[in-house]
């Protein structure tokens, strides 16, 4: 209780002004505190004051009402509201502990990076400066006093307004070693996200162009603004890359691209766009933009897979009953084996879709209501690889569910819908084409629990559908159905076809069962097996979709997954030889060392894909932490059908407190005559503490002895 009456009055004395009135309260806590009859107030031993959110840790204060000073004997710690902490050995103050003088003092910002300097000064609370300094993100240590870079100046000034270093007379070191020198140089503080300056350059080297440097350019155009430019120059190649984002009230906007002048050609670039906008009523308008001046540039400079491009308009809307979309399409294609047929592929698409709810036709389950128009168009005038198609469709549909006594899940389904199409250029099939689809369907489940002894639960659930429909009118022309993948999610669908122009037909049965268990020990395997087949003729599909003839090949699929370190997925097909024409793996694997994810495909030929060749290929994806500093990482791409890779890379990182390294290497092969196969190799350095990168407390060094 004395202590506190002590730090009271201490606290009044020292913010009584002249006039007898109260202003802002300090708090002082100390061991001991005397005022002398000068009016001067000591407090010394564990003192501590708190004031407008700044604290000051010392172990003597010393205050005199005459000069309105305080003086201040360390250690010394002051800690403002944001965060900054400003060590030394002595002080001298004014009340506020906003302005005055420190000496041998440390000036520690978002507890990144470290400033010491002889002398530190507090100018109208809003700068700080320092004399003969030296910066540093480093851990420096007793046995290894010197750190593994930094900054030296004559003079520092930060500003705690704008969150800027200035350096006057700046040498930048590296092992104590001097490498650059700056007459003047601006950083922004470690606390500072956005701001206007160079960013961290990549050195590069790639057989395609040689050795380079990528020194990037970021400028802040307001707060929700910004673009990068990125100069890429080397002895082959003058490249300027950008990337612009903006945020809008109601949406955004962002792009990247490049352009260049190389060997190769005189002028080259590309340019993806993204944005989205919202409208009144719930409205959403969205747009993608993708050019590109020739088909290999992407490849070339390595800045997208892409071998397909589209540009896109689309407005859509999504509420509690209803849905909405419009889009207008427009694609190119960048395969060497298309670029021939460019005119005969569709390179205009326009669609529009609405469906709705009606839950005065419910009938005790769910009727939706559906009218959508499709428009799709060809470069090329010819008859047949130059059609154009157009179609308009409506549906309605009704589906309602039970559970019946012994626990079977049941469902029936009933749709209906009609198809109009306009088709150009193609005499195999009439100008104006109408068909119907009338379906119905009904569907069994029934889910079986029970627990094992060792407390394991364990769930089977046996699963039978049966499709109806009888398709009327016209034969039209697949244009959305070409493509067929055969997988767990539409096994039990009243359709395998992914768009509308295709339709099953007759009467089919799906059957299957699933099977899971969760394991007391922390593992949950999930198997799935099932097969479908048309009871009054084929299933209409082509060769290799798995689909083909009366009945469909065996559907098996499980998953393993052990807490959240380990997963195996895997999902095959085959026929009742135990042939296989579908073989799919993917592993992730993640312990406190090692990141672990690889897959393997095999496919059989789909001509019906226009694939007359397997895919036989395993991909590998990894990365492994050394020790606390260093970490391995590679990934590859090995197609056995060639028997080579098609793409390999390794690379090398190393990250403590304060540097970030990455060195790269990569190899990719490309599978035409007009890309050569290119090696490239990546450098890059960054400088936690500078420019916002924040530390890394698990890589920081300790020091040892």
């Amino acid at each position: 209780m004395r202590r506190f009456l002590c730090a009271l009055l201490v606290a009044c004395l020292i913010y009584l002004p002249q006039k007898g009135l109260a202003q802002d309260l300090a708090s002082l806590v100390a061991d001991s505190i005397t005022v002398d009859p000068g009016g001067r107030v000591t407090a010394t031993g564990n003192v501590e004051v708190f004031y407008q959110g700044t604290r000051l840790n010392a172990e003597r204060v010393s205050y005199s009402r005459t000069s309105d000073q305080l003086t201040i004997t360390g250690p010394i710690r002051i800690t403002d509201e944001g965060g900054t902490i400003i060590l030394a050995d002595q002080a001298q103050l004014d009340r506020d502990l906003r302005n005055g003088v420190l000496i041998s003092a440390r000036l520690v910002l978002d507890q990144q990076l470290q400033l010491a300097a002889n002398e530190i000064a507090r100018v109208d609370d809003r700068y700080t400066r320092l004399d003969r300094v030296v910066a540093s993100s480093c851990e420096v240590c007793e046995t290894s006093p010197t750190p593994l870079w930094e900054i030296r100046a004559s003079r520092v000034i930060h500003d705690d307004l704008e969150r800027q270093l200035y350096f006057e007379n700046a040498q930048f070191r590296v092992g104590g070693v001097p490498i650059l020198y700056f007459p003047r140089l601006r950083l922004p503080d470690p606390s500072v996200e956005r701001s206007t300056g160079l960013l961290i350059p990549q050195f590069t080297s790639s057989s395609e162009f040689g050795s380079g440097l990528k020194l990037p350019y970021f400028i802040a155009l307001g707060d929700h603004a910004d673009l990068t430019l990125t100069p890429y120059l080397t002895s082959a190649t003058n490249t300027l890359e950008f990337r612009y984002r903006r945020l809008f009230r109601n949406g955004d906007f962002s792009a990247v691209g490049a352009i260049s002048h190389d060997d190769i050609r005189d002028s080259r670039g590309y340019f993806f766009g993204t944005g989205s906008l919202k409208l009144p009523r719930a409205y959403t308008a969205t747009a993608q933009l993708e050019f590109v001046s020739d088909p290999a540039y992407l490849f070339e400079y390595g800045y997208s897979e892409k071998d397909r491009l589209t540009n896109q308009i689309a407005i859509s809307r999504v509420r509690n009953k209803d849905r909405f979309r419009a889009s207008i399409s427009e694609f190119r294609t960048l395969r060497e084996s298309e670029i021939p047929i460019r005119d005969t592929l569709p390179d205009q698409f326009i669609e529009a879709e609405f469906q709705r709810e009606l839950p005065d036709l419910s009938f005790g389950g769910r009727t939706t209501a559906s009218v959508g128009f499709y428009a799709l168009e060809r470069p090329s005038s010819a008859d047949v690889d130059g059609r154009d198609v157009s179609r308009i469709s409506a549906a309605i549909d009704w589906k309602r569910g039970w559970t019946l006594t012994p626990g079977i899940i049941a469902s029936t389904e009933l749709g209906f819908r009609a198809d109009a199409y306009s088709t150009a250029q193609d005499t195999n099939f009439e100008t104006t084409l109408i068909r119907s689809v009338p379906r119905a369907a009904a569907e069994l489940r029934w889910p079986m629990t029970r627990r094992t002894q060792d407390g394991g639960a364990e769930v089977l659930e046996p699963i039978i559908r049966l499709d109806v429909s009888d398709t009327g009118g016209d034969q039209v022309p697949l244009e959305d159905s070409r493509v067929i993948e055969f997988d767990e999610a539409n096994l039990f669908s009243a359709s395998r076809y992914p768009g509308f122009d295709g339709a099953e037909d007759g009467v089919r049965v799906a059957v299957g069962a699933s099977w899971q268990r969760r394991d007391p020990d922390g593992w949950v395997l999930d198997l799935a097996l099932g097969r479908v087949a048309n009871l009054t003729g084929d299933l209409g599909f082509g060769e290799g979709s798995g689909l083909e003839g009366d009945r469909s090949e065996w559907l098996v699929s499980g998953r393993l997954t052990v807490g959240d370190r380990f997963q195996i997925i895997s999902r095959s097909l085959f026929d009742t030889d135990i042939q296989f024409t579908l073989s799919e793996t993917r592993l992730d694997w993640r312990t406190d060392r090692f990141r672990l994810g690889t897959n393997y495909l095999f496919a059989a030929p789909e001509p019906s894909e226009d694939r007359n060749v397997s895919l036989d290929e395993w991909s590998f994806d990894g990365a492994y932490d050394i020790n606390d500093r260093w970490t391995a990482n590679a990934d590859w791409r090995y197609d056995f059908n060639a028997d080579r890779a098609t793409r390999t890379r390794v690379g090398l990182g190393y990250r403590t407190e304060c540097v970030d390294l990455a060195l790269s290497v990569s190899r990719r092969f490309a599978d035409s005559t007009s890309v050569d196969p290119t090696t490239e190799f990546g450098f890059r350095v960054s400088l936690t503490g500078i420019g916002g990168r924040g530390s890394d407390t698990t890589r920081l060094r300790r020091c040892r002895g």
